[in-house]
């Protein structure tokens, strides 16, 4: 199944914020581009973050990467396994080398990502650019 991502003037408004800011927060600590999950939400609570930046924890359930698909994306469903999934934590193609083999270096494991969170298709999303938005739990 083909995934879409629209980005919004708002959505695109919190990621530069987010650039811009440092990412600085009372409950979040970021040194040496390492993610802290001191204060992380649930996943659960995803959709009350629409249109903010957040750092949110959950168990990743299922992975795909998108190879053929337009910008081939890479999801990391958290929460639920796709199409049910919780939050989604989409990896596009440009920032892939960053990351390595998301879709299996994440799978099984609880995370933390921090991010702008937008809603596509009724499901929250984050998109992670940086390895340093996703930190391994458990």
């Amino acid at each position: 199944m083909l995934r879409k991502l629209v980005l919004t003037g708002a959505v695109a408004a919190a990621v530069a914020g987010l650039a811009g800011a440092g990412w600085a927060s009372p409950t979040l600590n970021v040194r040496a581009g390492q993610l802290s999950c001191a204060g992380a939400a649930s996943w659960k609570r995803a959709g009350s973050f629409i249109g903010r930046v957040a750092t949110l924890r959950g168990p990743v359930k299922s992975t795909k990467y998108s190879a053929y698909s337009n910008g081939s994306p890479t999801f990391l469903d958290i929460g639920r396994p796709y199409p049910h999934e919780g939050l989604a934590t989409v990896i596009w193609i440009e920032n892939r080398p960053a990351f390595g083999r998301p879709e299996v270096k994440y799978r099984g494991h609880t995370i933390c990502v921090r991010g702008a969170v937008h809603r596509y298709d009724g499901v929250p999303e984050i998109v992670a650019r940086s390895p340093g938005q996703i930190r391994i739990v458990r």
